[in-house]
């Protein structure tokens, strides 16, 4: 990482497509509404980043809450990028959606654990997610926590998972922005997404530096537009492998439902 929390990305130049006059083309009307072209396609599905993308999430925001915002992005992009760098050519689902290690064999994350252990930034990540480990059953990351001594009660756990959930509950917040821009920049240093010009790739490091400005605004929204599609991109990329991913957002919803003082308000 440089002394900025995200490195520039550069895209991939390719001929600028002539839109002028032809915005509202291909919508449709029906009575008084404009309907977009992406939502009159037959398969095109709703969703929700709360519903279906927070309980893969939450683990970015229990760092968040409890390192320095550079440390954070730090320790979370470079997890990825090692997490990812195992498999080569033949990578799993993005590995930023913590229900995608449910994907994974045993070999598979021993392999992750032999490849993260040693490096610098896994006690920080294992420290500021015990909470989470220590009372959900089926943790997708628990295989990090085979020699990590507990240091933190059930009572306090849940009141931190709580907090973890409560600030992604409103998609706006800082917390939250952060942790929807780092799961996309990740996606952009692991390779899995090119982004090509005209497309202008927003400075992502606005939202730490300049968190009121337009361009962190900006650079927010194109973030979540990124993972509102990728929510559904990913659903249809393989059903049977999204089936079994998504038990992790079910069990999780589940989970937290039940427990004592944690977020049954949801």
């Amino acid at each position: 990482m440089s002394s900025l929390f995200f490195k520039k990305v550069r895209g991939i130049i390719i001929k600028k497509p002539n839109h002028r006059g032809k915005v509202l083309k291909d919508h449709k009307k029906v009575g008084k509404k404009l309907i977009p072209p992406m939502k009159q396609i037959a398969s095109m599905q709703e969703t929700s980043f709360v519903d279906e993308l927070l309980p893969c999430v939450v683990w970015m925001s229990a760092l968040y809450l409890r390192c320095d915002g550079r440390l954070a992005t730090k320790v979370i992009i470079e997890f990825i990028t090692d997490a990812e760098a195992i498999f080569g050519e033949n990578r799993p689902q993005p590995l930023y959606a913590m229900g995608n290690f449910s994907l994974l064999s045993c070999e598979q994350k021993k392999s992750i654990y032999d490849a993260v252990k040693g490096k610098s930034y896994f006690e920080m990540l294992l420290e500021s997610l015990e909470h989470q480990h220590h009372i959900l059953k089926d943790y997708p990351l628990s295989f990090l926590f085979e020699e990590h001594m507990y240091a933190v009660d059930k009572v306090e756990a849940i009141a931190m998972l709580s907090e973890d959930v409560k600030t992604l509950l409103d998609r706006h917040s800082s917390i939250a922005t952060k942790v929807q821009v780092t799961a996309f920049y990740s996606t952009l240093e692991t390779g899995r997404l090119k982004v090509c010009n005209p497309v202008k790739i927003p400075d992502f490091n606005t939202i730490f530096t300049k968190p009121d400005s337009d361009e962190a605004k900006h650079a927010a929204a194109f973030a979540r537009a990124h993972m509102n599609g990728s929510i559904g991109m990913f659903r249809q990329d393989n059903d049977e492998l999204n089936i079994k991913a998504h038990t992790w957002v079910k069990d999780f919803w589940m989970q937290t439902f039940n427990l004592s003082d944690c977020i049954s308000e949801y």
